[in-house]
């Protein structure tokens, strides 16, 4: 759909990129990449052969992305031909923002500026989970 229309609107599944989008609740408006992405922006990238993933652009080098989900501690290496789209505007709670909505701005910025804090915290919260599974 993106290659024919040059957008879709999808309702994501997953956790990864909680607390903005949460899966199966929240949609987002996937636009056809018409520049490169950068720091902040939210990109729909393929990870392996077709699965299709929203994350955060953390940082912009050349061809080279490194990015991450807001709700992860992983940071992905993504080449700029994975990259297919960008998020545009995004539905919570039945009502659409465009992502230059300044409380959307703010978050971005404080979500991804602080990457070096969260990290931690993350990491080890994802080790307790899986302790506490166990």
């Amino acid at each position: 759909m993106l290659e024919r229309d040059g957008r879709y609107i999808s309702v994501p599944q997953g956790i990864s990129m909680r607390p903005m989008i949460r899966g199966g609740q929240d949609a987002v408006v996937v636009e056809k990449l018409t520049d490169k992405p950068k720091r902040y922006d939210l990109v729909v990238y393929v990870r392996g052969k077709e699965q299709g993933v929203i994350h955060r652009v953390i940082q912009a080098n050349d061809d080279k992305y490194i990015i991450c989900g807001d709700n992860c501690w992983q940071l992905e290496y993504v080449k700029s031909e994975q990259i297919k789209g960008i998020v545009t505007e995004y539905c919570r709670k039945g009502k659409w923002h465009d992502v230059g909505y300044l409380p959307y701005r703010l978050y971005v910025r404080i979500w991804v500026d602080l990457l070096f804090l969260k990290r931690p915290l993350f990491y080890v919260r994802d080790k307790i989970k899986r302790k506490l599974k166990r």
